[in-house]
């Protein structure tokens, strides 16, 4: 299962983990040289706006996004809020999941003189944003949004999460020995959500001699016998589901009833913790990309985040946890460099920058600012009525990097 943010105009379900955007023209790159305003006083603060969804549909990924940035935050600066004597002010303007209410906060909040932005866990609001921040020449570290087209739309734009590139390249591990020559399905929703991880996946095992066969299921389908006897017949070396929505309980058994299991693998998304129970025992069949579970990585980034979730909110790190520790990362080695206000020096500071995020060693490609990663492989164990993940492989950033999109320079 996978969790998505919607693309603008498609209804929303279950929320799920991978955003979709919807497609948005890039702006072209301003001049590569901002306008830069003179350093801040000492003790003035530096303004941080964070645009995205505290109420609506995916308020509960924010939630986590916005633990993990102000846990990060922390981290970041020795516990002070503080970057070379400049407290941090950071604003949380509520878009409703609503692009037109994005936009303008983004632009007041332009406009009330903030240089720093982040958010959101909505692709299609993402998109719409990133351009804003090329025709305004400010910094925007987009969130959880997966979207593959925030990466390398300008000079202006960083992503703290990974996009879905990264999905499908994880998925490609689970057949990356077994040569060329494979039938690949990728069974997902027909619409924007399902249709880009074809595109995707025929960019990335066409390539190796495979073959990408997209099975397309209407959003109105309830019965799930018909698709999966389709899968079947198509004889599969791996079936790739990426799903979003309550159905995707009734498909899984289906796929279990037929035998689909027994016979191929099928790798989908390990989606918040919440969903782990989703497809009941049959949910342990599966194999599983993560692009985060507190259990699978050990270090002091991730040993921090694990020990300030448990103290501040009596919970664990969850899916987009470490997108918002990673965001608040990224934004207080910006402010080192560039004081909150030139922009320039900031852009420049992250361009390439490796550092030790909670998921691992993580790495701003200075190209098209793509966030280099580790990804994982899971499974699910069963103990009664409680699900655990259990790490299979964790995957170097080197292993899921994206096809280079753009050439900023510096």
């Amino acid at each position: 299962m996978f969790s998505r943010s919607r693309t603008l105009g498609v209804m929303a379900g279950l929320a799920s983990l991978t955003m979709v955007a919807a497609a948005c023209g890039s702006s072209s790159p301003a001049s590569s040289s901002a306008t830069t305003t003179a350093a801040p006083a000492n003790n003035t603060p530096v303004k941080i706006g964070m645009v995205t969804e505290l109420t609506g549909l995916f308020a509960a990924y924010t939630q986590e996004y916005q633990q993990g940035f102000k846990i990060g935050l922390d981290y970041a600066t020795n516990g002070t809020d503080k970057v070379n004597g400049h407290p941090i002010d950071v604003t949380w303007q509520d878009d409703a999941d609503s692009a037109t209410t994005a936009v303008a906060d983004f632009k007041s909040l332009v406009g009330a003189g903030y240089k720093i932005f982040g958010g959101t866990v909505d692709s299609g609001i993402a998109t719409q944003l990133a351009p804003l921040a090329a025709q305004n020449q400010v910094l925007y570290v987009s969130g959880p949004a997966a979207a593959d087209q925030v990466t390398g739309l300008n000079r202006y734009t960083f992503r703290s999460g990974r996009q879905t590139y990264q999905d499908v390249l994880t998925a490609k591990s689970y057949v990356a020995s077994a040569g060329s020559g494979q039938t690949i399905v990728v069974l997902a929703q027909d619409y924007a959500f399902g249709q880009s991880y074809v595109t995707d996946a025929q960019q990335v095992f066409g390539p190796l001699g495979d073959t990408v066969k997209p099975v397309l299921v209407p959003l109105s389908t309830t019965d799930f016998t018909p698709t999966a006897l389709q899968v079947k017949a198509l004889h599969p070396n791996l079936v790739f589901l990426a799903w979003a929505g309550a159905t995707g309980s009734a498909l899984a058994q289906a796929l279990d009833q037929q035998g689909v299991f027994d016979n191929v693998k099928v790798v989908t998304g390990l989606a918040n913790i919440a969903t782990y129970p989703f497809y009941g025992p049959t949910g342990t069949k599966f194999d599983y990309l993560s692009l985060y579970f507190y259990q699978a990585a050990h270090n002091a980034a991730n040993d921090y985040l694990i020990q300030q979730m448990k103290a501040r909110y009596n919970s664990v790190p969850d899916l987009f946890t470490p997108d918002g520790f990673v965001a608040a990362q990224m934004m207080v080695h910006a402010i080192q460099a560039g004081g909150g206000t030139d922009v320039n020096a900031m852009i420049k500071a992250l361009q390439g920058w490796t550092f030790l995020a909670p998921k691992g060693k993580q790495t701003i490609r200075p190209s098209d600012h793509a966030m280099l990663q580790p990804m994982f492989q899971a499974k699910l164990t069963q103990s009664g009525s409680t699900y655990t993940p259990q790490l299979v492989q964790a995957l170097p950033d080197s292993a899921t990097a994206p096809p280079i999109t753009a050439h900023f320079g510096s």
